[in-house]
């Protein structure tokens, strides 16, 4: 897009402050106070594509009918000798193949491979059958005794994220008779540690804080008193952001080339949807519209303040969306009896204003409920983003496809039964809170 020379445009760098491409600070401007929200879908909706029966009903009467017998099965066993067990640990262990790949290679089943492999894990003394080959294997005694598992557990502890290479450093700084390789190393840390490689989860130095840990058990023990129930009268309200660029974070590519996906050069829109979920279903879905942004030009090049120059800045959601979010929320829940005196669970985010937004929920009859800092653990809804999301980077979007129609399909498709199991996990850490334990 071209534009005259007189034109210039202006950013914010994220903490409030206005600045050009130079780095130079604003002219005056003014916000934006645009808040509308576009409808995605409703709890009717969902309830329509799913085709669930949210209202309580009286069972209908039954017939009762004495049961069909069952037919008898056909079971028919396979007798394995040892030498097939033999064959299948050859393949596990010399070939080193998948538990599943050496089952087929060995021709065993491989319910019952699985059980061999199983009892041999669990008896350590038991010598594992080994298929005599031509070649004479050495097997070197290993030099690591429960001192160095004990030691490398510890290292881990402390930092997750230290690299195999800095364990060998560790331990032979350690222990000076040491003398061992890499591989033997990363060998020892997955069989005897029980030690596996997992993307990093980065938590904020406060979260689990002594005093988080205490506000976590309070808010349990108090609003668990008063009668909330996760799976039975509470809907999780939060917002997040998706953008056009949105991709899977792993990708295939042949070896020793890296996995490339290319992406507009353009930083993609941003977007922000809110949503409120609950055990019966997605109950609301909108998205934030940014109304009448348009960047308008500032004349003049100096950093003086100029009352005449103007431009309008894009925000993030702002507490008159939430307010209106929460606002048509509620109105989809008064249309359904059972979800009457409901509690409104929200994470504790600056733009959720108790003293605006907390008489408004309670004077249609239900109950504002803020989650204790640094919890996401015990808002169900952030795992449901987590499903969305994956939903969404699942493929490429098609020529009749937007982001918008794909953030809808992958809501209204997102089974009840997960958005029980999500909320499950949620009650789940409530023990955890309670004993003071780090989420």
């Amino acid at each position: 897009m071209s534009h005259n020379m007189n034109t210039r445009f202006f950013y914010e760098d994220g903490t409030g402050g206005i600045f050009d491409e130079q780095g130079q600070e604003a002219p005056s401007y003014v916000e934006d106070k645009s808040f509308r929200l576009k409808k995605l879908t409703d709890l009717r909706k969902y309830i329509k594509n799913q085709e669930v029966q949210v209202e309580a009903r009286s069972p209908a009467d039954t017939e009762m009918k004495e049961a069909e017998p069952k037919k008898e099965r056909d079971l028919q066993y396979n007798i394995y000798t040892f030498e097939d067990r033999k064959r299948y640990f050859y393949f596990l262990k010399e070939k080193l193949m998948k538990p599943k790949q050496a089952a087929t290679a060995a021709n065993v089943n491989y319910d019952t491979a699985r059980k061999w492999k199983q009892t041999y894990e669990d008896d350590p003394e038991r010598n594992i059958p080994i298929k005599k080959t031509n070649k004479t294997i050495y097997r070197i005694v290993s030099q690591l005794n429960e001192a160095h598992k004990f030691h490398l557990i510890n290292f881990f502890d402390e930092d997750c994220t230290a690299t195999i290479q800095d364990a060998v450093e560790d331990l032979t700084a350690k222990f000076a008779d040491l003398d061992i390789k890499k591989s033997r190393i990363a060998e020892f840390m997955k069989e005897e540690c029980n030690l596996s490689i997992k993307v990093v989860s980065r938590h904020p130095v406060a979260r689990n804080k002594e005093e988080n840990l205490q506000k976590r058990a309070d808010w349990v023990e108090k609003w668990v008193q008063n009668g909330m129930d996760y799976l039975k009268n509470c809907i999780f309200v939060d917002e997040s952001g998706f953008d056009i660029n949105m991709r899977r974070s792993r990708g295939w590519s042949p070896r020793g080339s890296k996995s490339i996906t290319e992406t507009p050069s353009t930083k993609a829109t941003s977007h922000s949807v809110l949503g409120a979920i609950s055990a019966i279903g997605v109950v609301n879905m909108k998205l934030r519209e940014s109304g009448n942004l348009k960047r308008r030009k500032v004349m003049g090049a100096t950093k003086r303040k100029a009352p005449e120059g103007q431009l309008s800045v894009p925000k993030g959601t702002t507490g008159e969306h939430y307010l209106q979010f929460i606002s048509d929320t509620m109105d989809i829940m008064d249309e359904f009896s059972g979800m009457k005196g409901y509690f409104i669970i929200m994470d504790n985010a600056p733009i959720h204003v108790p003293e605006i937004i907390d008489p408004i929920i309670m004077q249609r009859g239900y109950t504002p409920v803020y989650l204790p800092p640094y919890s996401p653990e015990l808002n169900p809804i952030e795992q449901f983003w987590s499903i969305i999301k994956a939903k969404v980077r699942r493929t490429k979007l098609s020529d009749i496809e937007t982001l918008t129609t794909r953030i809808i399909e992958a809501s209204e498709a997102v089974p009840i039964v997960h958005l029980e199991n999500i909320i499950q996990h949620s009650v789940n850490q409530f023990e955890k809170c309670q004993n003071k334990m780090p989420l």
